[in-house]
């Protein structure tokens, strides 16, 4: 869903599984395309989905010259949340969540099949923690532990580990990215 309306700001609303069933890489390209605005705001609220789409779009919003602005709504799960790292500019609405984990997929075949399939899967965790890595300038060890461990963030814990810039406030207040543990959820290991 785009709203191209106003001249200097155009909305991107990503409210689904990203995938063919969802919202597919090819679209989403093909719709940014035709935005001129000089700032988007992408606003996410997704389960995730397909990896290689949520890396196209990702790299696709990364290229676009304009000034984007990621901004989680609900939840930025999974490749969701690698979307989310897009943003020049990344927010967390106060309830909103974010969660990060391994890849996983489905296989079937024989040994070497599974054995290939492992490969694959790690080498597709290791971009995952290189864009984490990248825009939280947190170590890959570190990332990976939660990556590992399927970790659940409130808005301010996304701040605090460096996958978000921002809580959004009430207007006239300031934004605050400090962790506030009165405001957070305990992690959940699901």
């Amino acid at each position: 869903d785009i709203a191209n309306g106003n001249t200097t700001q155009a909305t991107i609303r990503l409210y689904d599984e990203v995938s063919w069933l969802g919202i597919s890489a090819e679209d989403f390209a093909a719709d940014l395309a035709t935005i001129t605005a000089p700032t988007i705001e992408v606003q996410i609220n997704s389960p995730g989905g397909n990896v290689f789409d949520g890396i196209a779009i990702y790299n696709a919003l990364r290229a676009h010259p304009a000034h984007i602005i990621t901004r989680v709504d609900g939840l930025a799960a999974s490749i969701a949340s690698v979307i989310a790292q897009a943003g020049d500019e990344r927010i967390m609405m106060p309830a909103a969540q974010m969660m990060v984990h391994n890849a996983w997929t489905a296989c079937v075949g024989n040994t070497k099949d599974m054995a290939d399939m492992a490969k694959l899967l790690a080498q597709q965790d290791e971009v995952i923690v290189g864009i984490y890595a990248d825009r939280s300038r947190k170590p890959h060890a570190h990332l990976r532990k939660l990556m590992d461990s399927e970790t659940w963030f409130t808005a301010h814990q996304a701040v605090e580990e460096g996958l978000a810039d921002e809580v959004h406030t009430a207007k006239g207040n300031t934004p605050t990215n400090r962790f506030d543990p009165a405001l957070s959820l305990a992690l959940l290991d699901i």
